[in-house]
């Protein structure tokens, strides 16, 4: 007697993580779905780095908690939170020791970003980024939380983000976010007014804000200004000097500083993994001891943060045989240990074997690193695969345990996956990922393309059987493939994916059109191209059977999207499922309606791509 596979439901009955934060007396701070949304949660977390029993800290339903800082002083939490993914976020504040949470922010259809540690000064003053004075910029605020005051000292016109305070409270840092490529930097001095850039530069850059140095007298920032990485930098503000503190081969992903005790940690990204390095500001980093793995790409909020007494590091890791877990990483001798245990029940199947990173031959001769999950044994018959491709498009694959479980399960129905970073994945190099801007269903269906015959080539996988998934910018890669290359696929899943790319231009909300507008088009100016890059434009060539998942409150892919894409379908008499969450926007923040949607995702592909016994 055969045993019985665990249903996609088992893969995916664990907890979430949307970021965390380490607390100045040593507890750690995340944010879990493990009530059905995402809520703050406090873990103490003793010297050894030995976890005790985590407490749920807020009790929301219909706003999952998105990004949160500590003050240096322990006593609260600040956070936001929006409403059904509508991404309008609200700034709140938590007191510990009374359990009261107060509203700080009361504008329902604007949007309020937190900066990080420094953000609050010891007189009241905080200091954020919002939208309330005009939808589509993003001014600084400086708001008094104990008279009301709020001031925008920043030029408008622009879209700032990630504001701190130095720590004398004179100056405040704030991003200008141009576009994913093009991050400015810049000083205000609040007593002469004056606002002065962090290495000025020409071309596109990005110069992203880690800290102010302990001093005041300096920032440290990652910086890709003359390389193809970004680095890590000191600035000295009165010499206007850049003193390279590390400049490996590859990009700095993430760091984060202990003003205390002068000491950086930074991850770098190499080819998908992480490595973890520490030390004091200026001096030799030592690589510090943790498992073949990386840190995921973070939506809302940081998945790495030091402690303030800077002796140990938090972090997110993932590793592709699990859900990812938080590690304590101890900045001094000993190894990272795991202080939660996200799998409820245990790994299905366990244990799961990790991706493998492989190269596919893409055009130019260039190659395409993907991961790889080989099927698992099926004698001499040849098996079934999906291509999966990821969103963003600036982002990328990386060992962890995608779409809630979604590959492990494939693999364990005897389902190949393989999971590319195309053009215009990020951790390659500035050059590789901006191939993409003002090129959507141009040039990357290339190597999509290459891609697929990778597949079809391989001599464990049936070429009539192939599959292609994604969400986002995947779910519009999906649509591109089935409409312009549809001699290869059986079946394929679209996740609040654009179809028509000048409506999608047209629909998305003011704040995102100037970024979006610079990496792909104007859809006026540019109807001619986006047009013959749509998918919808080549919908009559589509073959494959089609499931098509939308959330009914997406500010950045609109409901439309997906409605005309699967009208004109059904109107032709294709057969496309077609399931819409009225209570969802760019994602899934409900645990319930994420295991439905990958449930349902995981369940087409499976009866499609395999015999039925």
């Amino acid at each position: 007697m055969s045993a019985t596979l665990p249903p996609f439901e088992r893969f995916a009955q664990f907890r979430r993580y949307m970021g965390l934060a380490i607390h100045p007396g040593g507890d750690l701070l995340y944010t879990t779905d493990l009530t059905g949304q995402f809520n703050l949660w406090r873990q103490p977390i003793d010297g050894r780095g030995v976890p005790g029993y985590p407490r749920q800290l807020t009790a929301l339903t219909d706003q999952p908690v998105r990004d949160m800082f500590l003050p240096s002083d322990g006593r609260s939490v600040f956070y936001t939170a929006d409403r059904d993914g509508d991404e309008n976020h609200q700034i709140y504040r938590l007191w510990f020791d009374r359990g009261v949470t107060e509203t700080i922010t009361d504008a329902p259809k604007s949007q309020h970003f937190l900066g990080g540690r420094g953000s609050l000064l010891g007189n009241g003053e905080l200091v954020y980024a919002d939208n309330e004075r005009k939808v589509d910029e993003f001014d600084v605020v400086v708001k008094n939380l104990r008279t009301g005051a709020a001031a925008r000292p920043f030029p408008t016109g622009r879209r700032w983000l990630a504001a701190r305070f130095d720590p004398s409270g004179r100056r405040i840092f704030a991003v200008d976010f141009r576009t994913s490529s093009d991050v400015r930097l810049f000083v205000l001095d609040r007593k002469r007014g004056s606002l002065d850039e962090v290495l000025p530069h020409d071309d596109d850059a990005i110069v992203a804000p880690v800290d102010w140095s302990a001093d005041g007298r300096g920032l440290l920032v990652l910086t890709d200004i003359g390389s193809e990485f970004k680095q890590l930098v000191l600035w000295d503000l009165a010499s206007r000097e850049r003193h390279v503190l590390a400049a490996p081969d590859a990009d700095i992903e993430e760091a984060a500083h202990a003003r205390a005790t002068r000491t950086v940690a930074y991850a770098v990204n190499e080819g998908g993994y992480s490595t973890v390095y520490a030390g004091r500001v200026g001096t030799k980093y030592r690589k510090l001891r943790t498992p073949h793995g990386s840190i995921p790409i973070a939506l809302w909020s940081s998945y790495f943060d030091i402690a303030p007494n800077g002796k140990s590091l938090a972090a997110l890791w993932g590793t592709g045989t699990a859900p990812p877990e938080i590690l304590w990483i101890p900045l001094g001798s000993g190894a990272a240990r795991a202080v939660t245990d996200g799998m409820v029940g245990g790994v299905p199947g366990g244990p799961v074997s990790p991706p493998q990173l492989v190269k596919v031959p893409g055009p130019g001769g260039r190659a395409i690193p993907a991961w790889y999950l080989r099927p698992k044994a099926g004698g001499s018959d040849r098996r079934p695969a999906v291509l999966s491709v990821h969103g963003g498009p600036h982002s990328q694959e990386r060992p962890g345990w995608p779409y809630s479980g979604l590959y492990a399960f494939l693999n364990s129905r005897g389902i190949a996956v393989l999971a590319p970073n195309i053009r215009g994945s990020t951790g390659y190099g500035k050059s590789y990922q901006r191939e993409i801007d003002r090129d959507w269903g141009g040039g990357p269906l290339d190597d999509l393309r290459a891609c697929a015959e990778w597949l079809k080539q391989r001599p464990e996988i049936d070429s009539a059987r192939l599959a292609v998934f994604g969400g986002s910018f995947g779910g519009f890669a999906t649509l591109t493939c089935l409409t312009r290359l549809p001699e290869y696929w059986k079946v394929g899943v679209d996740i609040f994916g654009p179809s028509n790319l000048v409506t999608f231009l047209r629909t998305i909300p003011p704040s995102w059109k100037k970024g979006m507008t610079a990496m792909l088009g104007d859809p006026d100016a540019d109807a001619a191209r986006l047009t013959a890059h749509s998918p919808i434009t080549y919908l009559d060539a589509l073959r494959a059977d089609l499931l098509v998942i939308q959330g009914g409150k997406d500010p950045r892919v609109a409901q439309a999207e997906s409605d005309q894409l699967v009208e004109r379908l059904r109107a032709a008499g294709r057969q496309v499922e077609y399931t819409v969450f009225p209570d969802e926007g760019h994602g899934f923040s409900r645990q319930t309606n994420n295991v439905k949607a990958m449930g349902q995702s995981a369940r087409f592909l499976v009866d499609h791509l395999t015999p039925r016994s």
